[in-house]
């Protein structure tokens, strides 16, 4: 059985390294973004920039409140993710946990509401995230069973057993006959995060991860690297943000100091569904700000943002200016 490795972060994992997280093999990444109609995660815009410079497929999650208006939730979600200038690649995501104390019969009809507006508004069926049991006890019509339009969603379910071995398979709630991720484990360690992370699985291939997503995978022309003295496969690895793997396949040699050698680089390109957003982003100059910590921030270079802004001495950079971030 194939299957892709992802993973899923919020606050909770702030300050990613994702080019080190891109190392380890992960190649998508779900990020929370909003809660209720009170909360936006603070950490999103970074992890989106970062996640999408590592070249991981994103996607972004709303953890549903179920005694909150669903109408009011999906354009809080909607208006936050659109404030990032970019859908992402892969579908918007409805995060299941909890009932609020809400009757299942009020449930049922509040999630379709949200389902419906955001996949209005992304062009994308969302992505239903919940666990066994809330989904048996919870999103079901009246007699049991999961309502009729369920089946038309792709399911996330959580899930941990208590040792993962490929080939597992998660147990599906009744009424529920595929799956298309599986939160296999919350206590994760990946390369780049210092922090217990989500564990993630795709039921699939890379070229239907990336088909799910309706990107494309495009092999960019290579990078290089001058081979340093103490360089080795993993280090440079984690640099550019590649396997072990990718870069040993595309550098079968030795590495030596004062070689050139190959970075392959894949990245995803979503397809054009007329959502995306392209007028440029901007950021306010704050005091202690570099211009080497802005471009870290934004996934771009030092050099990149100078010749956006005509800056002349990038050692001499105002507090209140308005940079354009290319």
């Amino acid at each position: 059985m194939a299957t892709i490795s992802g993973i899923d972060v919020s606050y909770w994992d702030s300050g990613i390294d994702w080019p080190k997280v891109r190392a380890t093999g992960q190649r998508f990444v779900i990020a929370k973004a909003t809660e209720g109609i009170t909360y936006k995660d603070p950490t999103f815009d970074d992890n989106w920039i970062g996640a999408k410079s590592a070249g991981l497929l994103r996607g972004a999650y709303h953890f549903f409140r179920c005694n909150v208006d669903a109408k009011k939730q999906a354009d809080y979600f909607i208006d936050y993710v659109r404030s990032v200038k970019d859908d992402g690649e892969l579908p918007p995501v409805l995060d299941l946990e909890t009932n609020d104390g809400i009757a299942k019969e009020k449930i049922v009809p509040a999630v379709k509401i949200w389902l419906d507006r955001v996949e209005s508004a992304f062009g994308k069926k969302p992505i239903i995230y919940s666990g066994q049991y809330f989904l048996q006890d919870y999103l079901i019509q009246a007699g049991g069973g999961p309502p009729p339009w369920a089946k038309d969603y792709p399911l996330w379910l959580a899930q941990y057993p208590n040792q993962y071995i490929d080939g597992m398979k998660p147990s599906l709630p009744r009424g529920w006959f595929a799956w298309t991720i599986w939160q296999y484990s919350d206590k994760g360690v990946v390369n780049g995060i210092n922090a217990s992370v989500d564990m993630d699985i795709f039921n699939g291939s890379l070229e239907d991860l990336y088909k799910f997503a309706g990107a494309n995978i495009v092999i960019e022309k290579p990078k290089t690297h001058n081979v340093a003295a103490g360089d080795s496969f993993e280090s440079v690895a984690n640099k550019y943000g590649v396997t072990i793997r990718e870069l040993v396949s595309a550098n079968p040699q030795l590495l030596k100091a004062g070689e050139t050698i190959n970075v392959p680089v894949a990245v995803a390109i979503p397809q054009d569904n007329g959502n995306t957003l392209t007028s440029p982003r901007t950021y306010t100059i704050q005091p202690g700000d570099t211009l080497t910590a802005v471009a870290v921030k934004y996934g771009t270079t030092v050099a990149a943002i100078a010749s956006a802004n005509d800056i002349k001495n990038i050692n001499n950079i105002k507090v209140g200016s308005v940079l354009v971030i290319p």
